[in-house]
């Protein structure tokens, strides 16, 4: 809509203050103030009558576009306070968690990938291990530094997710990652598995193996599964192959 063509210039910024709200806040009370300010601070206005957010912390300075504030009765203003503040939005604004973000542990998910493909069957035993490395992974290089240029400058690449629909966006580039958590395991493998195996496969064999899927299912014999496929088959269902008499062919072949 053209009375709404303001509403872009905000779009981000409304994003990102969501996250702010949640991250900055410590109470479910003080993450709906910080939210509802936002309705003041797109019309150019950054004192608040809630005291647990009574003025906006950015420094005040005149904008270089003044077309970017939304006009007090304006029909965008309208429906962007009926969007962002019904009761069911503030409901869910004041149980944002302000302690973690899903990101570290989707980064994580991403991170089992690389140890256990899903494209691998691993027996229990064999994927445990893998998630454990993971796990040492993980905690070892999760909070690694922001690499720097030989000035001292921090790097980042630029990336076009998917999310934000060809918008660029500038992603840190942490240093590389260690793998001390390896040195550490050979280290125990050496000077005290192979001294005395015994205390370690005997915890090895007390971990419990659930049974597999599969077990919970009546397993047919071999000939029953082919016969039963055969059989499907020959009554044309849907997959059979056809063969084309050469006088049937599509029109259009050389010759």
């Amino acid at each position: 809509m053209k009375d709404c063509e303001v509403l872009k210039k905000w779009l981000h910024s409304i994003k990102n203050h969501v996250y702010w709200s949640a991250i900055s806040s410590e109470s479910g009370p003080e993450k709906v103030a910080k939210w509802n300010s936002l309705q003041n601070h797109i019309q150019n206005v950054h004192v608040h009558d809630d005291h647990l957010f009574p003025k906006c912390e950015h420094p005040d300075k005149v904008s270089r576009d003044p077309k970017k504030w939304f006009q007090p009765g304006s029909i965008a203003l309208h429906k962007v306070e009926k969007l962002l503040y019904n009761k069911r939005v503030l409901k869910d604004i004041e149980k944002l968690s302000h302690h973690f973000q899903t990101s570290s542990l989707e980064a994580f998910h991403s991170l089992i990938l690389r140890f256990a493909p899903k494209n691998v069957i691993f027996p229990f035993i064999g994927m445990l291990c893998r998630l454990y490395l993971a796990a040492m992974h993980y905690n070892e290089n999760a909070n690694r530094e922001q690499a720097t240029t030989t000035e001292g400058q921090a790097v980042y690449k630029f990336i076009f997710p998917k999310s934000k629909k060809g918008e660029c966006t500038a992603k840190p580039v942490k240093i590389e990652p260690t793998y001390n958590y390896v040195d550490d395991l050979m280290s125990l493998l050496i000077h005290k598995v192979f001294v005395d195996p015994k205390p370690y496969a005997e915890e090895l064999h007390a971990i419990p193996i659930p049974p597999s899927l599969s077990s919970q299912f009546e397993k047919p014999s071999k000939e029953e599964v082919i016969a039963h496929r055969v059989s499907r088959f020959s009554r044309g269902v849907a997959g059979t192959q056809h063969t084309v008499p050469l006088d049937q062919e599509t029109v259009g072949g050389s010759g």
